[in-house]
């Protein structure tokens, strides 16, 4: 790394709308603000997804049958980010591609638990 110029290793999300078509229930749960094709303002991709998703757990409008069900699953998630994270700032990225493998099947066992049209 220069003095000036930065090197990083990231992970972002190339076509939004893939989220959207990947997980249509856990996104309408996570964000109900957003219209099922068309994201409005801020970033809807893998990572912001599996960030919302604590919070909104914690906060937002989920029964708390849905909270129980789906406990180990957003745990799940929120442990492969932070690994994916952590990967990414320890510029390891063979580590980070087999950990986003990993989220994204977490997002996906996710999906699979949540009620129809994503309510809560």
């Amino acid at each position: 790394m220069g003095k000036i110029l930065q090197i990083r290793v990231s992970a972002w999300t190339y076509d939004e709308d893939e989220v959207l078509r990947a997980w249509p229930r856990l996104c309408a749960a996570v964000w109900p603000e957003v219209d099922k094709w068309a994201p409005v303002g801020g970033k809807h991709g893998v990572m912001e997804l599996a960030a919302s998703l604590p919070d909104v757990v914690r906060f937002g409008s989920w029964s708390d049958d849905l909270k129980s069900r789906t406990s180990d699953a957003v745990r799940n998630v929120e442990t492969y980010k932070e690994q994916l994270e952590q990967a990414l700032a320890d510029w390891k990225p063979e580590e980070a591609n087999r950990l986003s493998d990993r989220l994204e099947e977490a997002l996906t066992a996710l999906e699979r638990l949540m009620p129809e049209g994503g309510g809560a």
